[in-house]
């Protein structure tokens, strides 16, 4: 590396202009010279040359902020800068490049321009008067480029790259990868909390948040890697020759330790989590958006987890993956043939011994496969959002068979339905339900509908608005599976909840654990303390039975009264009892 300073001013003039730094990429020294001479002839402007003779120590120079423009030579020997130029240019190189070449090539031309160059000059045909005009209008063109280009490829809030600014470098490392045969890392974070941020704090402390956090991921990276805000609370980060899979895993760990630091927001200590998602090139993908999809995929595996969490994407998550989405396609196609069926589990009143509910069970009756349980697709049409078409069949049907089943019964007949945390967020969820009823001239008080507690752990305020109306309009809730969550007082007593069921998995183990026994009696006591009817599900044996009816218990249900039916099962069973042909156990 060689430095000249050339220093000329203008006539008149009794101080210098700024100095304009150049830095020169050329193997030969006579070019450096030449370079040098038309320098020294340029009046009014102060310069300061630097030579780099070697085109593989190029780029951190091009990169070290310290140059206003650079003049680079683009043939050497077999070689060609095309690449220093691209990498340049990923890297969102501030200086101005001016390329040279010995002869007017429209081709170089071309690729030279759409690699990043800022202009073109000719060896052969330059003079200090166009050297000088060229360097003048390449910085002048660069500072208004980097204006529109921050503009377009920089997040406002917290001036790190954006979506778009990150797809160009996704794909330039893959470039790079390919033809190396190397490695590289993408990481998709999600923050875990920030919905919670802004509930509480407002969207000031949120967008107060997003810049710590882009803070400090940058902090936390070589300056070879990459982080972008893809959008919301989601960031990227790009790690470069970084192959094995334990590096990663400690990097993953530093960004989770470092995004988890307390930060003071108005005087308060706020803390976010983050869950990650980590794809390598190429075992997860070869191309930019299999990449994104895959890490995106890992990154909810992780978000899944309690607390802060990382998982690397695999196969195994990819054949998962392809299994949900043909579910989702069997779904569909279910819906449209009307391939789904209900089966109803009686509910004995213990006082009585009569049957005065029915449970609604959804069962998928699927070609090659036989009949499903709910437990197998639910989740999928929740995933997805079929839940809201599947659950309104499932009310409508229910209501249509309760109607026919009252007359038969003789007594008044309640129907159990499930509802999904899915179905609040359905605007129209409050008029459909009413709709229904009065197509098949059902009273709301002959419905009961059936709530698990991850309906109120995501969104309580939804929940209590759609339960209210309903409430109101005279339908009935259950709280299911009662002890086997986290159910809090607040959930029993500001919501029009009327009954609770106790999870059969304490049922199970009554005859043998005496701490079973304790604990649902204390449930049992519990719920009647606070005005709440109790179910019972899975009493499979008289003990139990016996037990729980000791215990105070209001409705049971189990193999011990009698499973799932059809329709048509439950038809003939409630003939027989009727005839004395089948009794319930007394």
């Amino acid at each position: 590396m060689m430095a000249l300073v050339c220093r000329h001013c203008a006539v008149g003039k009794k101080s210098m202009e700024q100095t304009t730094h150049i830095l020169l990429v050329d193997g030969e020294q006579s070019e450096y010279l030449f370079i040098a001479n038309l320098l020294s002839q340029i009046r009014a402007t102060h310069y300061q040359l630097e030579w780099c003779d070697r085109l593989g120590l190029a780029l951190p120079k091009i990169l070290s902020h310290q140059y206003d423009v650079v003049l680079l030579d683009y043939y050497w020997g077999e070689a060609n800068a095309r690449d220093l130029l691209n990498a340049a240019r990923v890297q969102v190189c501030e200086t101005p490049i001016v390329v040279m070449t010995d002869e007017m090539e429209t081709e170089v031309d071309r690729e030279a321009i759409r690699a990043g160059a800022a202009d073109y000059l000719i060896k052969g045909q330059i003079d200090h008067q166009l050297l000088e005009r060229c360097l003048r209008y390449a910085i002048e063109r660069k500072r208004t480029e980097q204006h529109l280009t921050r503009l377009a490829h920089y997040d406002p809030l917290t001036d790190i790259p954006n979506r778009i600014l990150f797809g160009d470098r996704l794909e330039h490392a893959i470039n790079l990868a390919e033809r190396d045969g190397t490695s590289f890392t993408l990481m998709f974070i999600d923050l875990n909390g920030f919905k919670q941020v802004n509930d509480n704090f407002g969207h000031d402390a949120g967008d107060a948040i997003i810049r710590i956090c882009a803070e400090r991921l940058s902090s936390c990276l070589r300056r070879s890697d990459s982080v972008a805000r893809m959008g919301g609370d989601e960031f990227t980060l790009l790690l470069q020759n970084i192959e094995n899979h334990t590096d990663v895993a400690h990097i993953a760990e530093k960004v989770i330790r470092t995004l988890s630091q307390p930060a003071d927001i108005n005087g308060h200590l706020v803390v976010v989590g983050a869950s990650i998602g980590i794809a390598m090139y190429p075992q997860a993908g070869r191309d930019a958006d299999t990449l994104l999809k895959h890490a995106d995929m890992a990154m909810y595996r992780a978000k899944q987890e309690e607390g802060s969490s990382y998982r690397f994407f695999t196969e195994v998550m990819n054949q998962d993956v392809r299994r949900r989405l043909r579910l989702e396609s069997d779904l569909r196609i279910a819906l449209k043939k009307q391939q789904f069926e209900l089966h109803y589990m009686p509910r004995v009143d213990v006082a009585s011994g009569k049957v005065v509910a029915l449970e609604a069970l959804l069962r998928w009756n699927k070609p090659g496969e036989g009949l499903l349980d709910a437990s197998e697709f639910i989740a999928t049409a929740e995933e997805t959002g079929l839940i809201n078409s599947l659950g309104y069949w499932v009310i409508r049907q229910a209501c249509y068979d309760l109607k026919l089943l009252q007359p038969r019964w003789g007594e008044r007949l309640m129907m159990a339905i499930k509802l999904s945390v899915r179905q609040f967020r359905d605007d129209n969820l409050v008029r459909e339900v009413a709709r229904i009823f009065a197509d098949n001239d059902i009273q709301p008080g002959d419905v009961e509908f059936e709530l698990t507690e991850t309906a109120f752990a995501e969104n309580i305020e939804l929940v209590s608005l759609c339960m209210r109306p309903l409430s109101f309009f005279g339908i009935d809730f259950l709280l299911d599976s009662f002890g086997a969550g986290n159910s809090s007082f607040l959930h029993l007593q500001r919501l029009p909840i009327s009954s609770v069921k106790i999870d059969a998995s304490f049922i199970a183990e009554l005859n043998r654990s005496l701490t079973d026994k304790r604990l649902v009696a204390a449930m049992i006591t519990l719920a009647h303390n606070l005005g709440k009817w109790v179910v019972v599900e899975g009493v499979e044996s008289r003990e139990q039975r016996d037990w729980l009816q000791s215990m105070g218990c209001d409705l049971m249900q189990g193999s011990f009264f009698s499973g799932p039916r059809t329709l048509v099962q439950l038809q003939h069973w409630v003939e027989g009892i009727k005839s004395g042909q089948a009794i319930l156990p007394g």
